[in-house]
């Protein structure tokens, strides 16, 4: 069977605004390619249905890590697909923490214009697998599947560095890492609290079902990528399960010597009896009231119970 080229994208994703004129001429250049846009994500299961009846064999996601998310829910609920389809990633969004876990780095049009050269030419590309987790609000609605959640000081940076940091003009992934610097410094400078913004939250989780005495954390983030950016790599715990797990008790103590060592991975010696802890799981379940960020998308918990978070099914990705 031959292969059919098809591209989802996100017409409100940074990327694709900004390089529209150089990806409709590539996308005009290339008619055998089917390509739809949608507006609202509410929209993407009917674009991957016709996709699907179009005989669409490898489909590339054009959008940042919520419309990867919306994507990769939709053909595991809905299941437009008969067979999953090979999936490759552009990265066109304010936030691309997925793709760029997986290597993929470039502009979208000339990463696309060669997945097509190379596609067409046979190449099989090179497969990445990463697992996704699963995510249910309790909340009757079908689960999330996703690939990064962070909470308390991880909510609160997201906006912080959407407020102060991401209209300025830097580049994606430069401009997450400063907006994690500045929230660093305002917690060095002012300590948690009404001043820095940042403030802790008592819940009680319960890992691999377990169930630990209730705590007040700092910070919580949960992944099954290997890092979230360059160089920050917060998890270090070992273990069978997925799921990487980093959670930081409140107040964080002596926050101004453990802060890098737990931003790189490579914590000392005294930090888990301080309050900074990394595990690994299959499942985490979480009674926290305040909204969670799942790949870049906020997600409220409508004051409780919170959230559980499980391993889902291996995802197949292929590079180019």
């Amino acid at each position: 069977m031959s292969a059919k080229i098809g591209v989802v994208s996100n017409a409100h994703s940074n990327r694709n605004r900004t390089g529209l004129k150089e990806f409709a001429a590539l996308l005009h250049d290339h008619p055998q390619v089917k390509h739809l846009a949608f507006h609202d994500i509410s929209d993407l299961t009917d674009c991957l249905r016709e996709m699907a009846a179009a005989g669409v064999t490898h489909l590339c996601i054009s959008g940042g890590d919520g419309t990867v998310q919306a994507a990769i829910s939709a053909l595991i609920n809905d299941k437009p697909f008969a067979a999953m389809p090979k999936l490759s990633l552009l990265s066109a969004g304010m936030t691309n923490v997925i793709a760029r876990d997986l290597g993929e780095t470039e502009l979208p049009a000339p990463h696309l214009k060669r997945l097509i050269e190379r596609v067409e030419a046979g190449d099989p590309g090179q497969t990445v697998e990463r697992n996704v987790m699963t995510l249910d609000l309790f909340d009757g609605g079908p689960p999330i599947h996703g690939f990064l959640l962070g909470a308390i000081a991880f909510y609160q940076g997201t906006i912080l560095g959407r407020r102060k940091v991401h209209g300025m003009g830097f580049t994606q992934s430069l401009a997450s890492k400063i907006g994690i610097l500045l929230s660093v410094l305002r917690v060095l400078w002012y300590g948690p609290g009404d001043r820095s913004g940042f403030h802790g939250e008592r819940v009680a989780l319960s890992l691999d079902g377990k169930a630990e005495p209730p705590q007040d954390l700092f910070l919580l983030v949960a992944t099954t990528l290997t890092g979230i950016l360059p160089g920050i790599k917060p998890f270090w715990g070992l273990g069978p399960g997925p799921i990487r797990l980093t959670t930081i008790s409140h107040p964080p103590r002596r926050f101004a010597f453990a802060a890098l060592p737990a931003l790189r991975g490579k914590p000392k010696p005294w930090m888990e009896s301080h309050g900074y802890c990394s595990r690994r799981a299959d499942q985490l379940e979480c009674d926290l009231v305040t909204p969670v960020v799942f790949d870049g998308e906020f997600l409220e918990t409508d004051g409780g119970p919170g959230f559980r978070l499980s391993v889902g099914p291996k995802i197949t990705f292929t590079r180019y």
